[in-house]
């Protein structure tokens, strides 16, 4: 029953995902698959951590859009004939800490909402399930620029 459970997870998060064709969505759902497999969760775990996990993730890649504008501020605002300026520089500054502080706040929450659901040994295997997948991920493009 389990693994049927967690099949029809990936089959219906894959089929979403595949469906628009984009990278990122083939990531997720590998990510999805690959964190399924890692946790060895039973189907009212999986109930309870998915929804947990995926407004996490959520939380995250809106930070991480936030931190792309800054990035791009950044470079925009010291390209111009003028350069950054201090006050601009201690500004983005505060933003950057900020970003960093709402990350870590975000992963804090994750771990105390996900202890809630499900054992504590399986949160630790998901730390070191995401730190496995990011690896792969960094090996996969490292690998793709090597042909290309």
């Amino acid at each position: 029953m389990k693994k049927i459970v967690i099949l029809i997870c990936i089959v219906f998060t894959s089929l979403g995902s595949f469906a628009q064709h984009g990278p990122r969505e083939r990531v997720k759902a590998y990510k999805v698959g690959y964190i399924t497999e890692k946790l060895n969760l039973t189907s009212k775990e999986a109930q309870n951590f998915w929804p947990i996990y995926n407004d996490h993730e959520k939380t995250i890649e809106n930070i991480r859009k936030r931190e792309r504008k800054l990035i791009k501020a950044i470079k925009d605002t010291n390209n111009s004939p003028n350069g950054i300026d201090d006050k601009q520089a201690d500004e983005f500054l505060n933003t950057h800490l900020e970003t960093e502080i709402q990350k870590s706040e975000a992963r804090q929450k994750l771990i105390l909402d996900l202890k809630k659901v499900i054992p504590n040994k399986k949160i630790l295997r998901l730390v070191k399930a995401e730190a496995d997948f990011n690896k792969r991920i960094l090996e996969k493009i490292r690998e793709r620029r090597r042909k290309n």
